[in-house]
């Protein structure tokens, strides 16, 4: 088991082997979010700005436009701290910039909501040509980090400090905006949404369940894509580990409506500022834990109240 920050970072270094335009603008943080190794091998390309994410961010605009593409390292709370100079910089320019959102979610505990990941899907939704990724496994992140190298459009990283299981196999191949069904149970018309770091844990602790479970790791999704699951979806679940407001819940749902689709539709979250604590107990307290994901999707599948 390894953390998504971990297989990012070895990702990191893999494709800075491959093209000569990939550089690292880091705010501090190159360890926590594993980029020592790129670092290390590549010291004429990693350029530290310190605790300063509006001159990072900056910065690496202008080293896009120069042809470079630019990997901006910080915390996802940190990064969408600095919206005026995302909105600015990387979105109304239309920057090739790559926004590395690490700690996303509970997981980073202790440190408490003045550093969760908790609102990045939330802004940076706003914003209409950045694309957004979120990978569960290494397998996933290795093929976004390969993807991201590719282009050069204006792009949100967002990745987890939590050590996950392995979800995907060799055979899997990621494509920007299509939903990743990884549980298909036949004749089940309940699906359940979700992206980053609990996945794995649905996939755990669900595998009995008559529920279908659809990754999605990217966004804005595929609307055909989408509209093939939610044609064989009469109940849906979003759970995600950020606020209930503005993330992934709020995406699914907006597809339902235009899709003008009759689907029973609920969603499961952070439902305030959250708390600074263990992360086991945070996930308990937030019902995110295994224990706590049983518990809600019985209660979906009974239709009884989430909240």
């Amino acid at each position: 088991m390894k953390a998504t920050r971990d297989w990012f970072g070895e990702a990191l270094t893999n494709i800075g082997k491959i093209h000569n335009n990939v550089v690292v603008v880091n705010c501090d943080l190159g360890s926590a979010l594993r980029a020592t190794g790129f670092k290390l091998a590549y010291k004429d390309r990693f350029f530290e700005c310190g605790i300063a994410e509006a001159n990072a961010i900056s910065i690496a605009a202008g080293m896009a436009q120069e042809g470079f593409r630019p990997f901006v390292l910080s915390f996802g709370h940190f990064l969408i701290g600095k919206y005026l100079e995302v909105f600015q910089s990387v979105g109304l320019n239309n920057t090739g910039v790559v926004l590395v959102g690490g700690h996303a979610g509970l997981a980073i505990g202790k440190d408490g909501p003045t550093q969760m990941g908790l609102r990045d899907l939330a802004l940076m939704r706003t914003l209409h040509n950045i694309e957004i990724l979120h990978p569960i496994d290494g397998v996933e992140t290795f093929q976004m980090m390969d993807y991201l190298a590719s282009h050069s459009r204006p792009s949100f990283i967002r990745i987890c400090r939590q050590p996950t299981s392995e979800v995907h196999d060799k055979n899997y191949q990621f494509k920007f905006g299509k939903p990743d069904v990884i549980q298909r149970t036949n004749n089940s018309y309940t699906t359940i949404f979700s992206m980053g770091g609990i996945v794995p844990s649905l996939v755990q602790c669900l595998k009995d369940f008559p529920v279908n479970i659809v990754n999605v790791s990217s966004l804005p999704i595929e609307k055909i894509q989408m509209l093939h699951i939610l044609e064989k979806t009469k109940h849906a679940l979003v759970i995600e580990d950020h606020f209930i407001k503005g993330g992934l819940a709020d995406e699914i749902a907006r597809l339902i409506l235009e899709f003008n689709k009759n689907i029973r539709f609920d969603s499961w979250g952070i439902y305030d500022y959250a708390q600074a604590g263990d992360p086991k107990d945070l996930y308990e307290r937030y019902k995110l834990d295994e224990n706590g994901i049983v518990d809600i999707v019985q209660k979906f599948l009974k239709k009884k109240p989430l909240w």
